[in-house]
C-alpha cells in the first residue's frame, strides 16, 4: 500500500481511511482511561497520575524516541552505498523500535526495590521475559529479511 499517490503527493484514500480509523480509536482509549479516573476519585492520587504521565512522555520523547532516531541516522548512514540494502536498514530500525518499546513497558517493573512488599503484586520475571521478548523479535526481524531475500532470489 502506497501512501502517496503517484505524482500528486496527497495522501491515498485508504491511508487517510486507516489514520482516522486508528486515531479514533486512540481518542476512545483516552476517553476511557479518563472516564476510569474521574468515576473513582478516592483512588486516585491525581499528581501520581500526573508524574506518571509526564515521565512516560518524556521517557518516549526523549529516550525512546531519541534511541531511536540516533541508531537510524547512524544505521541508514553508515557505509553508503555498501554494507546492507536500505530495506534490510529499515527492518533493523523496526525491529529496534519495537525492541525499544517493550523495553520501556517492562521498565517500571525492572527498576521496582527487591523485594517488593506484596510479592503478588508483581510476580514474574520480568528480566527474562524481556529477554525473550527481545529474542522474538531479532527471530522475527531476522525471517522476515531471510525471506524477502528468498523470494527476491525466487524471483530471479
Amino acid at each position: 500500500m502506497s501512501e502517496r499517490v503517484r505524482g500528486t503527493g496527497e495522501v491515498s484514500g485508504a491511508v487517510r481511511v486507516w489514520r482516522l480509523l486508528l486515531g479514533a480509536a486512540g481518542l476512545a482509549g483516552i476517553g476511557y482511561g479518563i472516564a476510569g479516573l474521574l468515576d473513582q476519585p478516592a483512588y486516585v492520587d491525581n499528581w501520581a497520575v500526573l508524574r506518571w504521565l509526564v515521565g512516560g512522555l518524556l521517557l518516549h520523547d526523549i529516550v525512546f524516541a531519541g534511541l531511536v532516531f540516533g541508531v537510524g541516522w547512524l544505521v541508514m548512514r553508515t557505509f553508503p552505498g555498501r554494507g546492507p540494502a536500505p530495506w534490510v536498514r529499515r527492518t533493523l530500525l523496526g525491529g529496534l523500535a519495537v525492541g525499544a518499546a517493550a523495553t520501556l513497558i517492562a521498565l517500571p517493573a525492572l527498576v521496582r526495590p527487591w523485594p517488593p512488599p506484596n510479592p503478588s503484586v508483581l510476580p514474574l520475571d520480568y528480566g527474562r521475559n524481556l529477554a525473550m521478548i527481545w529474542g522474538a523479535v531479532l527471530a522475527v526481524t531476522g525471517m522476515v529479511i531471510g525471506v524477502r531475500k528468498w523470494l527476491a532470489g525466487q524471483a530471479r
